[in-house]
């Protein structure tokens, strides 16, 4: 196997990956576990986080190690040093943790944002690979491209992981998803080129009008519009969810953002018509077809989630949906656009 099938194969596990981290995210948003660690990169002051409250309650006798944190009078301590503790809680040796007032701790976020968590360094591990395999072909046969790609797919990885940090800091920042959404497409973005480049067979589709190419350069630009947009709209479900748990109640409860983003809707599925009937006839990368089924579906999640309660198991399918979406459009363009003979 040489270097550039390997790089292939660790672009592809990459960008599968990322929509594993981007469905355990959005898990994390619907469950509302986003501080169920509440300190960066150790969950309560732990590489393994507790299971059980005891392990974060003050007690006498027992051993902490430096950094490691209790729940004391709903206030959440850490350990200046190594210490066994006294009958007396000595605030001398304990300090006020102090990036924000948060000090809950409830055993299922803690655990659903540390798997989120383990998730990401996993997704670190074919990314760094991939950053060598690159170099070597670089020194190889001077592809500087497939290095720089690469090298700035572990760079944002690397940047998400800073903003989650940010993010539990801040107890949970606003636009945060926002800002996580748009990593995210930047890494589908990079790693789909990479894919793209490497890929074993080059399809002719030379033939395709240029009407059509512009019409699925469109279609990606609607398709990352209308994603942001739901990041906004998700946004402020967090805060009406915290006004009440009913969910019937939400929809009505958002502001008119979501009113865009629903109705924006229309324009996507007018322009994916046009498309659909204007390759009827045509070969055409099936990552276009597919994308146009993806997007069906999605619309349906979406009002699902409109119509129906918003149930908690579509938000985390809308928002892989979308993505997926905008990954195939992209790719179908890629392929349209740079087609061999084009």
């Amino acid at each position: 196997m040489n270097l550039t099938s390997i790089a292939r194969k660790l672009a592809t596990v990459s960008l599968v990956l990322t929509f594993v981290v981007i469905v355990a995210g959005s898990i994390v948003r619907m469950t509302g576990s986003g501080m169920g660690c509440p300190d960066w990169p150790k969950c309560f002051g732990y590489y393994i986080p507790p299971t059980e409250v005891s392990t974060l309650t003050y007690s006498a006798g027992r051993a902490y190690g430096e950094g490691q944190m209790v729940l004391h009078h709903d206030t959440l301590w850490v350990a200046q040093s190594a210490v066994t503790a006294g009958e007396e809680f000595d605030r001398l040796t304990w300090y006020k943790y102090p990036k924000h007032d948060y000090a809950v701790f409830n055993v299922w976020h803690t655990w659903i944002e540390y798997i989120n968590r383990l998730a990401t360094v996993v997704y670190g591990i074919p990314l760094l690979l991939l950053a060598v395999v690159s170099t070597l072909i670089f020194f190889k046969r001077k592809e500087f491209s497939l290095m720089l790609l690469s090298f700035g797919a572990l760079f944002m990885v690397g940047f998400e992981a800073w903003l989650g940090k940010l993010v539990v800091d801040g107890n949970l920042i606003e636009h945060s998803i926002s800002y996580h959404m748009l990593g995210s497409l930047a890494l589908v973005v990079l790693l789909s080129i990479m894919v793209f480049r490497m890929r074993a067979h080059h399809e002719n589709y030379a033939a395709i009008p240029k009407r059509l190419k512009t019409l699925a350069f469109s279609l990606i630009v609607l398709i990352f519009i209308q994603i942001i947009l739901g990041t906004q709209v998700r946004e402020q479900v967090d805060v009406v969810a915290k006004i009440t748990n009913d969910r019937d109640a939400w929809i009505g409860m958002l502001p008119s953002i979501f009113l865009v983003h629903r109705s924006f809707s229309i324009l996507l599925v007018l322009v994916a018509i046009i498309i659909y009937r204007a390759i009827q006839r045509m070969v055409v990368p099936v990552q276009l077809k597919l994308t146009l089924v993806v997007l069906g579906v999605e619309i349906l999640t979406g009002i699902v989630l409109a119509y129906l309660g918003m149930p908690a198991l579509a938000q985390p399918l809308h928002i892989l949906l979308g993505v997926l979406c905008f990954a195939l459009s992209f790719y179908a363009w890629m392929s349209i656009r740079f087609s061999t003979s084009s």
